[in-house]
Order: C-alpha cells, then sequence, then structure tokens
C-alpha cells in the first residue's frame, strides 16, 4: 500500500492532474507547440540512448525470449482491441481503430512507468526501449488486415502492398524513428559518459514539462467523451486491465524481472495516439479521430498513470 501511494503522490502524476485541472477550469496556462513537440522529440531520443546504452551490455541470448514474447503480443493486442469494441457495439470502422490504437503502445505510459521504477530503485532489463519499438509496428499492420479482410471484394484476401505500406510508413514515423536513431547512437557509444547529463539525468525533468502539457491536451478533450458516452470509457479502462494480464502471464512465461513485468504490463495496458492516428488517417478515414483519440488520450491514458501504473507496481513487489 505504500508503494502505491508514493506512485500517485509522486511528481509525474501530480503536474499531470494540475494540468487537467488547469484546462478544466480554463486557466491562461498554456503550452506553446513548439516547446510540446520539442520536449516529445526529446523524450524519444533520450528513451531510445537509454534503451541502446543497455542493449550494448547484454548477451544476444538473453533477448530471445523477451523479444518473441513481445512480437507474440503485438499480435495478440490488437485482436484483443477489436472484440472488445465488437462487445460494445461500436461500429465497424471505430472496432479497427481500437485494433490500431491498442494493438500499438504509448512510449509516454512506458516514459513515466520507467520513471517511477527509477524513482523507487526498482531494476529492470536493460533492453525494454527495444521491445517498444518491437511492439510498435505489428498492431498496426494486423489492424490494417483486419480493416482489409473484410473490405477486400474478393474472398477477403489481403493485399500485400497494403501492409508493406504500413510497415515502411511505421518505421519512416517520427517515434520510431527517433527510438531507432537513439537506440543505434546508445548501442555504438565509444563514450555514454559525455551523452548521461543531458540525456539521463535531465530525462525525469523534462517528462514533468511534457506531462504538464499533456495534461492540458486531456482535460481539452473531456468534453468529447459526452458525444461516445459511458460506453467509450468503459472500453478505454476495460482494455488495459485485460491488456496487462495478458502482459503479466507472458512476461512470466519469458523470464522478466520485476520491474521488467512492470514495463511490459505497462506497455500491454496502453494505448496509441501518436503512430495509431497516422496510419488510422491515412488507411482507415472513416473512423473519426475524436473517437481513438479520446479514448486513448482522455480516458486509457489517465487511467493507466494515476490507478493502473501503480497497481502494477503494487502488484507485482507485493
Amino acid at each position: 500500500m505504500e508503494s502505491l501511494l508514493y506512485v500517485v503522490t509522486s511528481p509525474p502524476v501530480i503536474l499531470f492532474i494540475v494540468g487537467i485541472l488547469a484546462a478544466i477550469g480554463k486557466s491562461n496556462l498554456k503550452m506553446p507547440d513548439g516547446l510540446s513537440i520539442g520536449l516529445n522529440m526529446y523524450l524519444l531520443l533520450a528513451i531510445g540512448l537509454k534503451g541502446g546504452m543497455g542493449l550494448a551490455e547484454v548477451r544476444i541470448d538473453e533477448v530471445v525470449a523477451p523479444f518473441a514474447a513481445a512480437l507474440i503480443l503485438g499480435l495478440i493486442l490488437p485482436i484483443v482491441g477489436y472484440f472488445i469494441g465488437m462487445l460494445f457495439k461500436f461500429t465497424f470502422e471505430e472496432r479497427v481503430a481500437m485494433a490500431a490504437t491498442f494493438g500499438s503502445v504509448s512510449l509516454v505510459t512506458f516514459a513515466a512507468a520507467t520513471a517511477q521504477l527509477d524513482q523507487m530503485g526498482i531494476g529492470y532489463e536493460p533492453y525494454m526501449t527495444t521491445l517498444v519499438v518491437l511492439l510498435e509496428i505489428p498492431g498496426l499492420v494486423v489492424a490494417l488486415m483486419i480493416y482489409q479482410h473484410f473490405k477486400s471484394p474478393v474472398f477477403g484476401i489481403v493485399p500485400r502492398a497494403g501492409a508493406t505500406h504500413v510497415m515502411i510508413d511505421s518505421l519512416m514515423s517520427k517515434s520510431i524513428l527517433l527510438l531507432i536513431a537513439g537506440l543505434a547512437a546508445g548501442y555504438f557509444a565509444p563514450d555514454t559518459a559525455m551523452l548521461k547529463p543531458f540525456f539521463v539525468d535531465l530525462f525525469p525533468g523534462v517528462l514533468l514539462l511534457f506531462l504538464l502539457g499533456l495534461g492540458l491536451k486531456v482535460g481539452q478533450q473531456l468534453g468529447v467523451i459526452k458525444e461516445y458516452g459511458w460506453a467509450l470509457i468503459a472500453a478505454g479502462i476495460v482494455f488495459p486491465v485485460i491488456g496487462a494480464v495478458i502482459g503479466y502471464m507472458m512476461a512470466q512465461a519469458a523470464g522478466f524481472s520485476e520491474g521488467g513485468t512492470i514495463l511490459f504490463m505497462a506497455l500491454a495496458a496502453s494505448g496509441s495516439y501518436i503512430a495509431a492516428p497516422a496510419m488510422l488517417q491515412a488507411s482507415v478515414p472513416d473512423a473519426k479521430p475524436s473517437f481513438y483519440l479520446t479514448m486513448a488520450l482522455a480516458v486509457t491514458f489517465p487511467f493507466n498513470l494515476i490507478v493502473g501504473i501503480p497497481l502494477f507496481i503494487q502488484f507485482v513487489t507485493g
């Protein structure tokens, strides 16, 4: 219970809630777009660098099982998201949007979880950032295949170009590109000490600023929830619970440490509001951005940050 209270009252959660309250109260507190983009790029690159530095310290045979678990999870989660959409009787396009949103992952949820573990002194595998990249792409491809399967006029055959196009677009997206660049730079860096002052030591402070800005965005999105009602809220909470359970079971099978298990659960419970929306707008134009952005950003992310991550830590560490 002490660890649960510790996380709930931590600076990242407090700053996020302050941002929400500021938006609801119509405060003149604003986050300039340029600053928000810059903070986002910093977090992506810093997480990639940290993962690359850690990956350089492990043997290949140590990552085979975790990498396999991540790929399998990336194939399972979009299907779970799609069926939860069926459970709540959403339209076909909305179900596909859920498959893409929850099949992909939230890097900010991962960043918040790692910050909490670092603050509490809970260790985790150094290659966890690599799993973020592995989890980002398969879910988007599966979501597109579901969409094309039911839309294709000829026996549901999926054109190969569609999945390939999504994979290439995903790899070239800002989030994945910066993560991969960071991983490579961190892995091959001859002297990591020179990177740490800017990309490691400053990370917690930059994350606080980013979460404050994200809280402002979430507060502005809350009004859209009324359009969809309780079903959107319920679906946005049901998925992370189911996703976390699946993530926990797969983490145990892959032999993760306590910290690694917590991070894997956080990734499995998260929903993308960067990579997935970009794919959906390009490939599934009938899906409403107000639906999937609100679910991921205004429901699932706050739930994971304020409730999910603290519970994952409490559950795994006892």
